[in-house]
């Protein structure tokens, strides 16, 4: 498997150099290949994992599916209950995978963050859905210049599914310029996105056990692209932003980052989908 992923590592690491190359050199250190993984794991009773099945693996690049499907092999969840009984079970994950630079043309690569449940997948009266969610413009100073990112929103929702709470969680950028700089595009899409969030409203769950709550909280990755997006499978030149602590948000599993999130969903915050008992894996290289 190292091998195999050693061969894939310099064509990614010369792309890579390639998108990252014409920044500032303090902030090029910052910044990382990323790429995000999707699938489902089959998990037993006692908590291991017996088969990892990745969406679409002949469009991941050669050695991340032996990569990803390796680790994964090493996990150990909380057992799942049914009735009170530890029952086997299959569940959808996303993670997300970064790269680094290792010299002479390498990188190593790692899980960064995984979200394990299939909160998607439930019926539409059973989760929180969209009722009107206007996209955000695109700020103009950050248009001028071609800066994209991501903005990962954290936002709690009222019983009549309005918006009564929105923060930002984490701003990732697919852009290296001068700290001054990254935090200038940093600040101009979270406030643009928050601004666009408070107007948003939602259609709360009218069946399950959600639906006895009166508020929720939700998080949505709002992408600020151009249209060029990269297609899955494919590696991306971004620098992560720090992760900011919501006073008012449930505490997540350990294995838990925002960006491990797909794009274009709605994602309930505190889901309860299987706990990862093990880390997430050691480096390739």
């Amino acid at each position: 498997m190292r091998k195999a992923l050693g061969m894939f590592l310099l064509l990614a690491a010369a792309n890579f150099a390639s998108a990252a190359g014409n920044g500032p050199g303090a902030v090029r250190k910052q910044a990382e290949a990323s790429l995000l993984v999707t699938g489902t794991i089959a998990i037993e009773a006692d908590g291991s994992v017996s088969a990892v099945d990745l969406d679409s693996p002949e469009k991941l690049p050669k050695g991340i599916a032996a990569f990803v499907g390796g680790s994964a092999a090493d996990w150990h969840f909380e057992p799942v209950l049914a009735d009170g009984k530890p029952v086997a079970v299959r569940t959808k994950m996303s993670v997300r995978l970064v790269g680094k630079s290792a010299g002479k043309g390498q990188m190593t690569v790692s899980i960064r963050g995984a979200e394990f449940g299939d909160y998607q997948a439930r019926p539409e009266a059973e989760r929180i859905t969209g009722r009107k969610m206007t996209p955000p413009g695109y700020p103009e100073s950050a248009a001028q210049v071609g800066a994209q990112g991501t903005v990962y929103l954290l936002i709690r929702i009222a019983s009549d599914g309005s918006v009564s709470d929105v923060a930002t969680e984490q701003v990732n950028l697919r852009i290296i310029a001068s700290e001054p700089q990254m935090n200038l595009f940093r600040n101009q899409f979270a406030r643009t996105a928050i601004v666009a969030a408070r107007r948003w409203t939602f259609k709360p769950p009218t069946e399950g056990e959600d639906a006895r709550q009166t508020q929720w909280a939700v998080r949505i990755p709002v992408d600020f692209t151009f249209g060029d997006k990269r297609e899955y499978g494919e590696w991306e030149a971004y620098v992560p932003g720090p992760r900011e602590r919501i006073a008012w948000a449930q505490q997540d599993d350990a294995a838990f980052t925002p960006d491990a999130l797909p794009e274009g969903g709605i994602y309930l915050a505190g889901s309860k989908g299987p706990k990862l008992l093990t880390s997430l894996g050691d480096e390739g290289i």
